[in-house]
C-alpha cells in the first residue's frame, strides 16, 4: 500500500520533512523566454506536481530566469544550477537572485555539458548554503555509479549542506535502493527524490540511456516493445513500487519529450493516483 500521505496545503520543503511523498515535474525550458510556452510545461501534470525543477540546457532559457518566471506565475520552481564553467563570483550573484525572487530551491549539478573550471558540486553547495542560507539545496544521486569514489563524492555533497538527493531514471529498483540506503545511511535526515518517466517506445528508452550512460534493462525494453499498454503498464509499476520503498521520500516526473503528445499528462496523473500519490 503507498505511504503517501497528501501535501495539500504544503511546500514542497515542508511536504519533505514530514514525509508526505510529493510529486516534483522536471521539464526543459523553452528557447528563449516564452512565459507561455513555460507555463504550459509547468502545468502538464495541471495541480499534481507540488514543485517544477527547470532543467539547466545550453542555448535554452537559463534555470534561473525560468525559476524566477514561474515563482511569480505562482508556481514553486527548483531551480538547476550547473557549476560548470562558472566562477564562485556569478554564482553568488544568482544564490542573491534567486534569494531575493523568492526561489526557495536549487538543484547543484556539474551540468550536463562539463565546461571547465568553476568551482566543484561540493563547493557550489557550501557557497549556497553562505550566501542564501534558507535556501533548500540538493544535488544529484546516481544509483548507476557505485563504489568508493561514487560513496565518497556523495559524502562531499551532503557535508556541505545538501538536504535533498535527486536520482536518474529508475529503470530498475534494486541500484535505486541501493544508492538510497547508502545516502542514508552518511545521512539520516537527507530525502531521496526518484526520477520516474514514461518510455514508450525502445528507441526512446535506448536513447535516454545512451544520453545519461545508463543501462536500459532488457525485461524494460522487451515489456515497451509489446506495445504503449504495456508500457504504461511498466510505468505504472514503478510508480508504485516507488511509494512503497521506504528509502525513497518522492517521486519526480520527467517526459523523454519536451512536450510531450496530448494526453500525456492526464495518463501521468493516472498513474500518480493509482499509485495513491495524492494532494487530498
Amino acid at each position: 500500500m503507498a505511504r503517501a500521505t497528501g501535501w495539500g496545503n504544503m511546500s514542497f520543503a515542508e511536504a519533505l520533512a514530514r514525509g508526505a511523498f510529493p510529486v516534483t515535474l522536471e521539464i526543459t525550458p523553452p528557447r528563449r523566454s516564452t512565459p507561455a510556452v513555460l507555463l504550459r510545461r509547468a502545468r502538464l501534470l495541471g495541480g499534481r506536481a507540488l514543485a517544477v525543477n527547470v532543467i539547466q540546457r545550453p542555448e535554452r532559457q537559463p534555470s534561473l530566469e525560468a525559476a524566477l518566471a514561474l515563482r511569480r506565475a505562482g508556481v514553486e520552481p527548483v531551480w538547476h544550477l550547473a557549476t560548470g564553467g562558472r566562477p564562485r563570483a556569478a554564482i553568488a550573484a544568482d544564490a542573491e537572485r534567486a534569494r531575493a525572487g523568492g526561489v526557495g530551491h536549487a538543484l547543484c549539478l556539474r551540468g550536463d555539458h562539463r565546461a571547465a573550471g568553476g568551482p566543484s558540486v561540493r563547493e557550489a553547495i557550501a557557497l549556497l548554503r553562505e550566501r542564501a542560507p534558507e535556501l533548500a539545496v540538493g544535488a544529484a544521486l546516481d544509483q548507476y555509479r557505485a563504489g568508493e569514489d561514487a560513496r565518497r563524492a556523495l559524502a562531499g555533497k551532503l557535508r556541505a549542506g545538501a538536504t535533498c538527493l535527486w536520482t536518474q531514471p529508475a529503470f530498475e529498483l534494486a541500484p535505486l535502493l541501493r544508492a538510497a540506503e547508502t545516502a542514508k545511511t552518511l545521512q539520516p535526515e537527507a530525502r531521496v527524490m526518484a526520477m520516474a518517466i514514461p518510455m514508450l517506445t525502445p528507441q526512446a528508452l535506448d536513447a535516454i540511456g545512451e544520453r545519461l550512460r545508463i543501462p536500459a534493462p532488457e525485461g524494460l525494453r522487451r515489456r515497451i516493445a509489446a506495445g504503449e499498454a504495456e508500457a504504461w503498464r511498466a510505468f505504472d509499476e514503478t510508480l508504485a513500487a516507488l511509494a512503497a520503498a521506504d528509502a525513497i521520500d518522492g517521486v519526480a516526473i520527467m517526459t523523454w519529450r519536451a512536450d510531450p503528445p496530448a494526453g500525456t499528462g492526464e495518463r501521468i496523473v493516472e498513474g500518480l493516483r493509482r499509485a495513491g500519490l495524492t494532494m487530498e
